[in-house]
């Protein structure tokens, strides 16, 4: 249907407006000209590539085309945040925009496309391989130089537009994932429940992990963290994972990723990596999810476990190709990177007086 479409694509346009402001700190008052250009070309070769091949509908190629463009602009955040100039950034957008992307929406297909039985079978409705899985992994390597300077105390002004636009992000969400169905049916409730019960549920977990650790840092700001968590973790099994199995999901999710992101190992890591991990793990959970519990393919249903290899062997394929492409490109950034080019807006969680400060 026509009208999907556009209106897909208007909650994915909803979506990019709410990303520009959730990291406008970090923008420091840069055009975005390498995020449009790297949305520009992924579209043209996934669509392009995806048709004359066959390896999937318009409807799922344009849909997942249009969220990139909110991961791009966060990708191109992690690049400024990095110390990268222009051509750092041209080059990072364009590596994962013409490489990684088109790859990771279009070889698992591919692959599994012959399949004729529920083992082999792939289950990724929302494209969370090309869009969260890739790009977190692509942004592992976004270590900070020593000595940057922390993040100043934010205007409580911007803390409350910041959670407005974080609000209107799930809503535009939401729509979006409803929208690629393609049709409205029987199972468009359901993947409109799952894109908010998950989230939801991943927010109050959070909240719990961080509460039962001790953890300072304050309600608001543990319950915006597992909403991102929740949404990253309902996209693959929005529709195989059926109510309550999708509360399950969120709250393994919000655990895990709590978890992740109060780890130690991860400390002396700026917030691009830190939250590449997070949402690998929390995208890690959701990615198993139809594996495990979903509709007659499940583990849980058909006590088959070798259903498990196809999604852990696409997860693993297409986080590693993310890296190994983003090696040589976050080399070349490092050595560009200097104290006076990385924003203040780093590193929003690096202590407990700047958590407290940022409710």
């Amino acid at each position: 249907m026509i009208w999907l479409e556009l209106v897909g694509l208007a909650a994915a346009a909803l979506a990019t407006a709410a990303v520009l402001v959730l990291a406008r700190p970090l923008m420091d008052g840069r055009m975005l000209w390498p995020a449009l250009g790297g949305a520009a070309v992924s579209a043209l070769l996934t669509i392009g590539l995806g048709r004359a091949f066959t390896i999937a509908s318009w409807d799922y190629l344009i849909g997942i085309c249009s969220f990139a463009v909110p991961v791009l602009l966060l990708l191109e955040a992690a690049a400024i945040a990095s110390g990268a100039d222009r051509v750092g950034r041209w080059i990072l957008m364009l590596g994962w925009g013409a490489i990684v992307f088109p790859l990771a929406a279009l070889v698992p297909l591919w692959l599994t496309a012959g399949c004729a039985g529920t083992d082999c079978e792939l289950e990724d409705f929302g494209g969370v391989l090309p869009l969260l899985v890739s790009s977190s992994a692509f942004v592992l390597l976004a270590w900070l130089p020593a000595g940057v300077i922390e993040r100043a105390d934010p205007d409580p002004h911007d803390n409350r537009r910041a959670m407005v636009a974080l609000l209107v992000l799930w809503a535009a969400f939401v729509v979006w994932l409803a929208q690629l169905e393609g049709a409205v049916d029987e199972f468009t409730l359901r993947i409109a429940l799952a894109a908010v019960v998950g989230p939801a549920v991943s927010s109050v977990v959070w909240l719990v992990v961080d509460r039962a650790r001790n953890v300072p840092r304050p309600v608001g700001r543990s319950l915006v963290l597992g909403l991102i968590a929740g949404m990253a973790a309902v996209l693959p099994g929005a529709v195989a994972v059926e109510f309550p199995w999708n509360i399950a999901v969120g709250a393994i999710a919000g655990c895990l990723a709590s978890l992740a992101y109060s780890g130690r190992a991860w400390s002396a890591a700026g917030i691009a990596t830190r939250w590449g991990f997070v949402l690998l793990v929390a995208s890690a959970v959701g990615f198993l999810a139809p594996a495990i519990s979903g509709d007659t393919v499940g583990i849980l249903f058909s006590a088959h476990l070798d259903v498990l290899s196809v999604p852990v062997l696409s997860f693993l394929g297409v986080s590693l190709l993310s890296v190994v492409v983003s090696v040589p490109v976050w080399v070349l950034l490092r050595r560009h990177a200097s104290r006076e080019r990385i924003p203040a807006a780093i590193r929003v969680d690096a202590a407990a007086g700047d958590d407290a400060s940022t409710g």
